[in-house]
């Protein structure tokens, strides 16, 4: 997807990022990690909308160089800043933020570790709100192998709803609370994540990449099969 142009990659686009910083309260006097945070677009999105400081980290010197050029078009360099790093191994001092959000990133790692990690660099009584895919019900092997065909291995590392909830709890976090929604990959929720002129770029590179439509028409389908066993859940958590 990131081929096409697409710069909101985690499940829910931010809608969902939307709903996350609802229910972690955030608000203009926080400072807030966004760890993992690829093109920077939940990072501008939360500093634009709630006036907040985000610190976003990813490991992809290039995806830092584009988000840093995004905040300057936006506008929000004053509230915003980018560092290289990896998440379970972050270069800011314990209990530096008010809370901290992870979208779309634990499966790529050691859940726990990255979990713990981001866990310590919060203060106590802050958050830690996380969007991952999430099975609704235990897989069996044969909707594992079509996944990992259709979408990608790590996919197969996504948590059980209970289990993301217990895995929040073992990295510190207390009054942890979550819910499951489907994915959509409608046409409407990619204008609400990129606007209509990127919109209407990546629409272009569909109609005229053959390959590239029958990978996103599989991708669809795959998710329409599953809507009753894969989904996303949003969750949310205080340090102790």
């Amino acid at each position: 997807m990131a081929n096409l142009g697409v710069k909101v990659l985690h499940p829910g686009g931010l809608r969902a990022t939307e709903v996350l910083a609802r229910r972690c309260d955030i608000s203009r006097d926080m400072t807030v990690l966004d760890v993992g945070c690829g093109l920077g677009s939940t990072t501008i999105f939360l500093a634009g909308r709630y006036g907040c400081r985000v610190v976003g980290v990813d490991p992809d010197q290039n995806f830092m160089f584009e988000a840093q050029r995004a905040a300057n078009r936006k506008r929000v360099t004053d509230r915003v800043a980018f560092r290289l790093a990896n998440a379970r191994d972050l270069p800011f001092d314990d209990g530096s933020f008010d809370g901290a959000v992870v979208q779309a990133v634990l499966t790529f790692t050691d859940k726990l570790s990255a979990m713990t990690e981001i866990t310590s660099k919060v203060r106590s009584g802050g958050f830690v709100g996380v969007i991952e895919l999430a099975w609704k019900q235990p897989p069996s092997k044969e909707m594992l192998d079509k996944v990992r065909h259709t979408l990608c291995e790590v996919v197969v590392n996504a948590e059980t709803h209970e289990g993301w909830l217990e895995l929040l709890r073992r990295a510190g976090l207390k009054s942890v609370e979550g819910e499951l929604r489907n994915v959509d990959l409608g046409f409407r929720s990619m204008m609400d994540n990129e606007g209509v002129v990127s919109t209407l770029k990546i629409a272009s590179k569909w109609i005229l990449n053959q390959n590239t439509r029958k990978k996103i028409r599989e991708i669809s389908e795959l998710f329409e099969q599953m809507n009753g066993s894969l989904g996303f859940g949003v969750y949310v958590g205080r340090k102790a």
